[in-house]
Formats: C-alpha cells, structure tokens, sequence
C-alpha cells in the first residue's frame, strides 16, 4: 500500500516570461530590422535604382508596406567581363519567399530566379535559369516579394568575374 502523502509533499511550477527570462541572444521575432528596410532606400523602382558595388552586402529587407515593397539596385558591368553572379542569401519562412530578376535600364527582364529555398541566385552567361553574357555597361536587378505580401531580410552578394 502507498505511503499517505503529508502537507509538505507536492510538486509546484513557476514560469518566468519576463524579458530577464529571454537569452541574451535570442532571435527577434520581426523578419526585418528598421535598419534592414532602409538600406539604400529609396529604391522602389528602375529610375530609382541605386548603385550597387560587390562591396555592398546588405543585410537588406522587403517590408510590409502600403504598396507591395520592391528593391532595385543598378550595377556595372565592365569590359572584359566573363561573368556576373547576382545572389540574394535568406532564409525562408512560411511568409518570406523572396525572387530575384536582372532588368535592363528600360526595365526589360533578361533572366529571373524564382526558386522556392533559401536565396535566389542569377548567374550570366549560363542556362538555368537562363542568362546571356552581359555586354559591358548598366543594369539593374530587382529584389521581390514571390507572393503578394511575403516579407523578409536578405543579403547581397554581386560577383563580377573578369576574362
């Protein structure tokens, strides 16, 4: 037979949500800093398109907004280049797929990645997804939302590769 439990015999749990409970370096929540959306802002658009360098990293973001947000960045692509890799690194969550596209100075679309994993990445010359040699000279590539209203952070990575 059990032995009977006397008064002091129980168990008790006391859950602390306060900030002090919160690790030092815990995530935050938010797909995006302030910070991160006002990287070369403003640059909603192809006219509005800022200079970009492979020096320039980020981190950036697509953030909600009234009008759906899209970044433009504008990069040169000197003589004797064999290449150009334009990369866009993040991670994605169930309301932050992002897709990269490689726009002329009128706007033209010369290639687009639309994957569904973390980071999109447009290669020229090369066939998937499909990217001519880029003549020396301005182009623009744009950072979006894949569906309306997604939203996340992301890094730059633009690799221009000479002859």
């Amino acid at each position: 037979m059990a032995a009977a439990l006397g008064p002091l015999a129980g168990c008790s749990l006391i859950l602390d949500f306060s900030d002090k409970a919160i690790p030092i370096d815990a995530q935050p929540d938010a797909p995006y800093t302030d910070e991160q959306c006002a990287y070369m802002e403003p640059n909603d658009s192809v006219e509005q398109a800022m200079l970009i360098t492979t020096a320039d990293v980020g981190p950036a973001a697509i953030c909600a907004s009234e009008t759906e947000d899209h970044d433009f960045y504008k990069f040169t692509v000197p003589a004797n280049t064999a290449s150009v890799s334009v990369k866009i690194l993040f991670t994605n969550r169930a309301s932050g797929d992002l897709d990269l596209k490689i726009l002329d100075l009128t706007g033209t679309m010369l290639a687009q990645s639309r994957g569904f994993l973390d980071g999109e990445t447009i290669v020229c010359p090369a066939l998937s997804p499909r990217c001519d040699a880029l003549a020396p000279g301005d182009y623009v590539f744009e950072v979006f939302p894949a569906l309306a209203g997604a939203v996340n952070s992301y890094d730059i990575a633009l690799t221009i590769t000479p002859m």
